[in-house]
């Protein structure tokens, strides 16, 4: 896996280091990511998380580790990350992890089209994304 990993971000240009610790407890930054999902500012925060994670093998875990990102991606992380800790949060991250399963979801990345179509890992996502756009292709 960690081979695989370097032999895509290197032809992605895309920086690479291994975490010391992996995995890692990314309980929090699921719940920031939810919010963030929620909110609209998501787009700005997960390539950050993957950043910070997979570049500079920083904690996730950590508050301090996410409250910059948070900040970065347009929200006010004090709030946020207050916000993440919420009993409500804490149910709409179950609810979006059921779904998944019950959708067969296993692993990351994984892609779900909207006839249902489930595609997983990276070297899927040409094929995700052609399924969905050209029906004629389809199976």
């Amino acid at each position: 896996m960690w081979r695989d990993m370097q032999r895509l971000t290197h032809e992605q240009g895309l920086p690479f280091r291994r975490p010391v610790v992996f995995p890692q407890n990314t309980v929090l930054a699921a719940r920031v990511a939810t919010v963030a999902a929620r909110d609209g500012w998501i787009n700005g925060f997960a390539p950050a998380v993957y950043h910070a994670n997979f570049a500079e093998g920083r904690d996730l875990s950590d508050p301090m580790t996410l409250a910059p990102l948070i900040n970065a991606a347009g929200a006010e992380a004090e709030a946020v990350l207050v916000e993440a800790q919420s009993q409500a949060v804490k149910a709409e991250l179950r609810a979006a992890t059921d779904e998944a399963a019950s959708k067969g979801v296993f692993g990351a990345p994984s892609f779900v089209t909207d006839d249902g179509e489930l595609f997983w890992g990276h070297d899927r996502m040409d094929q995700a994304i052609n399924w969905a756009a050209l029906p004629a292709l389809r199976i």
